[in-house]
């Protein structure tokens, strides 16, 4: 059995965090918190975009370019801002803070 479908550059922290389904989101004047693609093949790059509101809400977008793939949206709750590392302009985002919940709605939408 797959543990996951998807490298992650480090393990999820455990926590009590959520990502519940929203409908689709203008992302202008947010802020890009972490963004990822991953691809499996031609024409099947999957990405994952979380921002953040200036009220401190987390949005995430999981998308692709394939016309046969639909883009789903999520609110990620029980992450707060204060939790989240700086990124690292060396390294790109740093997935630490990335929950398990999140995680697993992301690879499940790649199933789908």
């Amino acid at each position: 059995m797959i543990d996951s479908l998807v490298f992650w550059d480090s393990k999820s922290r455990e926590t009590i965090a959520t990502a519940e389904e929203i409908d689709y989101f203008d992302a202008r004047g947010m802020h890009l918190m972490y963004g990822r693609g991953d691809n499996f093949g031609r024409h099947h790059t999957f990405h994952m975009d979380i921002w953040m509101r200036r009220d401190g809400r987390l949005l995430m977008r999981c998308w692709s370019r394939c016309l046969d793939i639909d883009s789903r949206s999520f609110e990620i709750k029980g992450v707060h801002p204060s939790e989240i590392l700086e990124i690292d302009k060396k390294k790109g985002f740093i997935d630490l803070w990335v929950p398990r919940a999140v995680r697993n709605a992301y690879e499940e939408w790649i199933q789908e």
